[in-house]
């Protein structure tokens, strides 16, 4: 496989000149696939699942690569089109059957070469089953694994983002150094029934006994809890240093709030589910309970690798980009380096050119991926400090 340096934002695309076919030549047998019946297109079909209240901004940052793609030439002469559909509708969270029929139906109804999303890491073990089983390349918008990793889900699945076991091990770290928070005990507490939350709060418990530190209460929520007293009343008698919160928004600052209504001052400790910074900061009246926290991103507008993305997607939304939007570009930019790479619409092909990928410059940079197609990248630790959120240290792989 002759892999490439990718950097968009598509300007340079090598697409248009490494492909000399015929338009009649480029629409037919664009996928082989043992177990989907081969289609003839005019388009580069891509799904995208999308949920109606979890990362709305995911399809808009792949909207935007989508775009750029397309000003460019379009993947192998054809232009990208998108087909989206919405894993959620008018529920509380994502549903894990309609996540299924979803992948079902792009894959062998609408004839998608590749999937984008989903946004939760439940769902994202759910659909990854099928891309594998239906031999099509999904990019997932989620971080999470739990015993079994998402991506042990099959060989066809890849992430954009720091899986969340690396973020809550390197947190325990964090916690642990003595030029840092030094502490010597901890207290997590995580959202039951996630696979996201879990795999966080296990790999920073696991870690931070590995590493000397003391756990002296775990504990677990329900999504839409909105009192915590039983689970308070617990790690207040424990008095931890450290307190990791695995968890989502509005429920973190909620949190928070009850936490220091019973006098418990450990330092508050969270990973990129914290990373939603209208609900963080825009639930409480006051956040002053959040001053001092301490929680991983991977994007922010300000991090290095971001000024091209983000010039790019606010010039044509008229707003900056957000983390699910990093992950959406990056989704779609780094599907459309290894068709072209590839050469071919070939799932097979793809899948290699996608896990051979080096150098991936985006709306973040990606090193490589490892053996589990997980992305080897920087992480950045962020503080919130007099009610913003602050760059506190890029912690390398």
């Amino acid at each position: 496989m002759n892999t490439k340096t990718f950097i968009p934002i598509f300007l340079t695309l090598v697409a248009i000149s490494i492909i000399s076919l015929s338009g009649c030549e480029r629409i037919q047998h664009v996928i082989t696939s043992e177990t989907v019946t081969p289609v003839t297109m005019s388009t580069v079909k891509i799904g995208v699942i999308q949920p109606s209240g979890v990362g709305a901004n995911f399809t808009k940052g792949a909207e935007l690569a989508r775009s750029q793609i397309n000003e460019a030439g379009g993947l192998l002469g054809m232009p990208v089109e998108f087909i989206v559909m919405d894993n959620q509708g008018d529920s509380e969270s994502p549903d894990a059957a309609e996540s299924v029929r979803i992948a079902k139906t792009l894959i062998e109804q609408e004839g998608v070469v590749a999937i984008l999303g989903t946004q939760l890491s439940t769902n994202s073990m759910q659909v990854g089953a099928v891309a594998t089983e239906l031999r099509r390349p999904i990019i997932t918008g989620s971080s999470g694994e739990s015993g079994e990793k998402v991506t042990a889900t099959g060989e066809f699945v890849f992430l954009t983002v720091t899986p969340s076991s690396v973020q809550g091990a390197r947190t325990a770290q964090f916690a642990l150094d003595p030029v840092e928070l030094n502490a010597k005990t901890a207290a997590t507490i995580r959202q039951a029934g996630d696979v996201y939350s879990s795999a966080v709060a296990d790999a920073f418990e696991e870690n931070f006994q590995k590493l000397g530190g003391e756990l002296v209460a775990s504990e677990v929520y329900q999504h839409g809890d909105r009192n915590f007293t039983a689970q308070l009343t617990k790690i207040q008698s424990a008095a931890p240093d450290v307190l990791l919160i695995a968890g989502f928004n509005p429920e973190i600052p909620l949190f928070a709030l009850e936490v220091r209504n019973m006098n418990i001052d450990a330092i508050f400790i969270g990973t990129d589910g914290w990373d939603d910074p209208d609900k963080l900061l825009g639930t409480l009246d006051d956040n002053a309970p959040l001053e001092e926290s301490y929680f991983t991103r991977n994007f922010n507008v300000g991090s290095v690798s971001a000024p091209a993305f983000v010039k790019a997607y606010t010039a044509m939304y008229m707003e900056s980009p957000d983390a699910p939007s990093a992950r959406g570009y990056d989704a779609m930019s780094l599907l459309a380096f290894a068709i072209e790479n590839a050469g071919t619409l070939d799932p097979e092909a793809v899948q290699s050119a996608l896990a051979n990928t080096t150098n991936y410059q985006g709306a973040t940079a990606i090193l490589h991926f490892d053996e589990n197609r997980y992305p080897v990248k920087y992480l950045e630790l962020y503080r919130i400090r007099e009610g913003r959120i602050e760059l506190y240290k890029v912690i390398t792989p």
